[in-house]
């Protein structure tokens, strides 16, 4: 029988926890499914081996692929290229799923006609889960806007199978690859639902090895910028959806990385190149920025800044219970949807809601 759903694994260390990931599909799906497990710059036999008893499984396919980069991209971009099955799925090589979790997606793409099937992220040991998407309560068909899919960075889930050449990582970036089409995707498909509470992507808690994990300069770290902000899809969001965007992009990528590496005069020019780019393609974005935000953004863009001012303010952002961290510049836009105080209350109920999904 063919496959209904590909599995796509990029994986590069034969250490990962590889079949424990195949019993999580192979073992625990009914539907026909194919797993791909890609050897990224490593020998196929090693990857093999680390499949244990799933090596041979006729649902099972190790696809060597080499191309020198220490990046997932290239691997994934491969396995995207070729996918022949109606849907697919990626898995990271050290997580795995929920039993049934396959199944319970493709129930959910029946019922709801959806083309993108989203299930809640938790960690495995810890059963804590990701507040991604902020999204409202009780809805299982998504909109890109009100329910803050822009946060959902991650492209776990189930997707058809003509969505993926929108998933596609950004090729050519050390990290950030997987920003762009997470955006395309969500600003794009036709229909995206919200799985079942307990079809959750359980992520794994021990590779210390993970690929994009090594700390980098902060211009490299900020490089996804400039060609995120040439994609198409721009062209057809109003401005609603694309200040979801940037004001996600200003708050986490841009000033969460600053919060982490404000401490070298060229990691503060590169993140003050990344807020001019993203403000000059949507300045209503400073409508839903907390005040703190927007003095924080002031002092980064005005020539000869006090460096020690500024990661004064970075270390203040830390704390979101104080008024400046809460209310927008314009007082009246704390009303928007991407407002602080809107915005952290669904963030901490979708962390409730989901917490321990998918875990006996």
């Amino acid at each position: 029988m063919s496959a209904l759903v590909e599995i796509l694994v990029p994986a590069h260390s034969a250490s990962r926890p590889l079949e424990r990931l195949a019993g999580s599909v192979v073992d625990r799906t009914d539907a026909p499914v194919l797993l791909r497990v890609i050897a990224h710059n490593i020998e196929p036999d090693a990857i093999a081996k680390a499949l244990g008893r799933y090596a041979e499984h006729p649902a099972v396919r190790v696809e060597p692929y080499a191309d020198g980069i220490p990046s997932p991209a290239g691997p994934l971009r491969h396995a995207l290229g070729s996918v022949r099955a109606p849907w697919f799925a990626k898995i990271d090589s050290d997580d795995f799923l929920a039993p049934h979790a396959v199944d319970s997606w493709l129930e959910t793409a029946r019922r709801t006609g959806a083309e993108a099937v989203i299930p809640p992220m938790v960690l495995e040991t810890s059963r804590t889960a990701f507040p991604t998407p902020p999204q409202r309560p009780l809805r299982r068909v998504l909109d890109p806007v009100r329910d803050r899919l822009a946060y959902r960075t991650s492209t776990m889930g189930l997707l058809a199978s003509p969505l993926a050449e929108a998933a596609m990582p950004q090729a050519g970036l050390a990290t950030g690859e997987d920003i762009a089409p997470s955006l395309r995707l969500w600003f794009g498909a036709r229909r995206i639902a919200r799985s079942d509470r307990d079809a959750a992507y359980l992520v794994g808690e021990g590779a210390a090895d993970r690929v994009t994990g090594e700390p980098r300069p902060m211009a490299e770290e900020l490089g996804f910028v400039e060609p995120l902000l040439r994609e198409p899809f721009w062209d057809g969001l109003g401005p609603a959806a694309r200040i979801s965007i940037v004001a996600k992009l200003v708050r986490v990528q841009v000033l969460g990385a600053g919060a982490r590496r404000a401490e070298h005069p060229e990691s503060l020019e590169a993140i003050r190149a990344a807020l001019d780019a993203l403000l000059a393609h949507e300045p209503r974005t400073l409508r839903v920025l907390s005040r703190l935000d927007a003095r924080l953004i002031d002092a980064l863009r005005t020539p000869s800044h006090d460096v020690a001012a500024v990661r004064a303010l970075f270390e203040r952002r830390r704390s979101y219970l104080q008024a400046p961290a809460l209310v927008p510049r314009p007082w009246w836009g704390a009303l928007r949807r991407d407002a602080p105080v809107r915005f952290l209350a669904a963030s901490v109920l979708a962390a409730r809601r989901n917490r321990g999904a998918g875990l006996a």
